[in-house]
């Protein structure tokens, strides 16, 4: 199992360093305007967007191909069906009213998403070693934008 840091850059900033044995191993930087951002992972440059400007599939891209697709079941619930080569995944809250968020696989959980207490975004991904860096951030970036949209709506 993978364990990464992810630490808010600021008090109030939507944007994370990630970070693996207290080494940073990626940083992400949300988009101001849309549900998207940036990072950076092995010298490879990766673009976190949406398919239609609000509305369609959620897309892991680097040069210009697709490396993994998320789909919201729908616009009340808050569970993604996750599509990466031949992987079939289901990232979805642990309980309804958590910020903690669990990855299955064939049904079975195989990685979780867990803040490290109520007041913080700072937290901590665990995922299986097989599961390539670039869509545990993917997967992250999807819980944020989770996270993101409910403060949102707590603040209207």
């Amino acid at each position: 199992m993978i364990r990464i840091q992810a630490r808010p850059r600021h008090m109030f900033s939507w944007d994370f360093d990630l970070y693996l044995e207290g080494e940073l191993l990626a940083g992400f930087d949300m988009a101001w305007l849309r549900e998207g951002g940036t990072f950076t992972y092995g010298g490879r440059e990766y673009h976190l967007t949406r398919e239609g400007l609000w509305s369609g599939e959620f897309l892991l891209m680097s040069q210009q191909q697709v490396l993994a697709r998320a789909t919201k079941e729908s616009a009340f619930v808050r569970r993604f069906l996750v599509r990466s080569g031949d992987r079939a995944l289901a990232l979805e809250p642990a309980s309804p009213f958590t910020r903690r968020f669990q990855l299955l696989e064939n049904g079975a959980v195989i990685g979780s998403i867990v803040p490290e207490h109520w007041f913080t975004r700072a937290c901590t991904l665990q995922f299986p070693d097989d599961l390539p860096v670039p869509l545990q951030v993917f997967l992250f970036w999807l819980v944020v934008l989770m996270w993101r949209r409910d403060a949102n709506t707590g603040a209207a």
